[in-house]
């Protein structure tokens, strides 16, 4: 080799040296194709329903109008045409309805209502407190064999608001009691008898709920509001047949709301150490009834179906319910009903589900085939897709490629490194030798030719 000649980039090495470096590079180009390629969006595998059009009511704005609140004088006048109006436009207007007309999620506040009546009037609006004073039935509605019934709450903060309704009022909303009123706005009223209110809104609808004061959150589980076992009376009009809409009771607010309300600080972890609703273990305990109403169980299975409805007036603030139906492979591939206090609508049916809820007590229900099944219901904080942690195991398989080509390529470089300096030694100690050599020759020549001369 010449004493000037450059190293080669790849420089010789031996055949083993030689197959670490071509895995290196194989795993590298592996973790890329493998990796870093953008995965394709999912594709749902239902169709999207098409929205439901629900019909609304149609107001005449110039007969509202003519519901006059701008001075004292105004607001102790009750004008009967909007009045009447307004009953007859209300009588079918129910939660769904309500929702389509775009009824707020909270009361509107009175300072922000008394500020602008004008922008509210037509509105469905609600508010919630304490009956003060009820009355009626009295005569005057526009639709022949209805009544008029009124009531005057006070609210949280002291001050009022006012209802005009068809529906004679439940037996439980009595003076004293809480309850719920939703109507149109129709003005802003002030009474002087037999309860003074001043700048209260007169809302005018079909009915009167009862309503309870707000929970809060719920963090603990009561034992005592749950029954102690799940009862098995499944004759027609016991509980067991009671479907979500007919089944608004304490118990299941209270661990609806649990529910949800400790679902945040919960990991899917913390759940995996609860049991799975399966033939072999867990159904011998709900037939003996040894699992209690709130046990913490997780269903695995395919979404099929789910409703969502609008709630009743409730204590835990629930604002929807969805009824959700859950595959269950490993109960037999039987349908287990599901009860969430959410508008829960994210996840396609079809999706593998992880649910992680409560028994609440057995449901039963008719099938499509005509078929009778007693299935254990459960309320659960949401409807989740099942997590296998492929995602996880990926990301730690990525980390530790890409650790290991950054390994091997460091190691190469490395070894490069030393080969080069090596091979620029061993060239450097072969040119010396070469350099003594030649030293050597010239000297001995010089001797020979020395010694030759005359």
């Amino acid at each position: 080799m010449h004493p000037t000649a450059t190293p080669t980039l790849l420089p010789r090495m031996s055949p083993l040296a030689r197959l670490i470096l071509s895995g290196a590079l194989l795993a590298g180009l592996f973790y890329v194709l493998l990796f870093w390629t953008p995965a394709p969006e999912p594709v749902r595998t239902d169709v999207a329903a098409p929205p439901i059009e629900v019909a609304v009511p149609v107001l005449d704005t110039t007969l509202l109008a003519s519901a006059k609140d701008g001075s004292r004088e105004e607001r102790l006048v009750l004008e009967p045409e909007p009045l009447q109006h307004l009953l007859a436009k209300s009588i079918d207007v129910g939660p769904t309805v309500a929702a389509a007309l775009g009824m707020p999620a909270d009361p509107v506040p009175l300072a922000e209502l008394q500020e602008s009546p004008l922008r509210w009037r037509g509105r469905w609006l609600w508010y919630e407190g304490e009956v003060v004073e009820l009355a009626g039935p009295r005569t005057g509605h526009p639709i022949r064999g209805r009544s008029i019934y009124e009531a005057t709450l006070r609210l949280a903060d002291g001050k009022h608001a006012i209802a005009t309704f068809t529906e004679p009022p439940p037996a439980a909303v009595v003076r004293g009691s809480w309850a719920r009123i939703e109507g149109y706005l129709l003005k802003l009223r002030d009474t002087t008898y037999p309860i003074p209110t001043e700048r209260a809104p007169l809302l005018v609808g079909r009915a009167i709920q009862q309503d309870y004061p707000d929970w809060g959150p719920v963090t603990q589980l009561d034992r005592n509001v749950l029954p102690e076992v799940a009862s098995q009376d499944y004759f027609p009009g016991s509980q067991a047949w009671q479907d979500l809409e007919n089944d608004q009771c304490e118990a299941l607010w209270h661990l609806a709301a649990f529910a949800r309300d400790t679902a945040p600080g919960q990991t899917v972890e913390y759940w995996r150490q609860f049991g799975v609703l399966n033939v072999a273990d867990t159904y011998p305990l709900l037939q003996r009834n040894l699992l209690a109403p709130g046990t913490p169980l997780r269903v695995l299975g395919t979404l099929v179906r789910r409703t969502t409805l609008a709630a009743p007036a409730n204590p835990a603030n629930i604002k929807h319910w969805t009824m959700a139906w859950v595959q269950v492979r490993d109960f037999a591939g039987h349908v287990i009903p599901v009860w969430v206090p959410r508008r829960a609508e994210e996840l396609p049916t079809r999706t593998d589900v992880e649910i992680r809820g409560y028994f609440y007590r057995w449901f039963v229900y008719e099938a499509m085939d005509g078929k009778r099944y007693t299935m254990p219901l459960f309320v659960a904080a949401d409807l989740d897709a099942f997590d296998l942690g492929v995602q996880r195991t990926t990301e730690w398989i990525s980390y530790m490629m890409a650790g290991g080509v950054l390994v091997l390529a460091l190691g190469s470089l490395w070894l490069k490194r030393r080969w080069t300096k090596a091979t620029l030694l061993h060239e450097r100690e072969l040119d010396e030798r070469r350099r003594r050599r030649r030293e050597k020759q010239v000297g001995a020549a010089t001797a020979e030719t020395a010694s030759s001369a005359p």
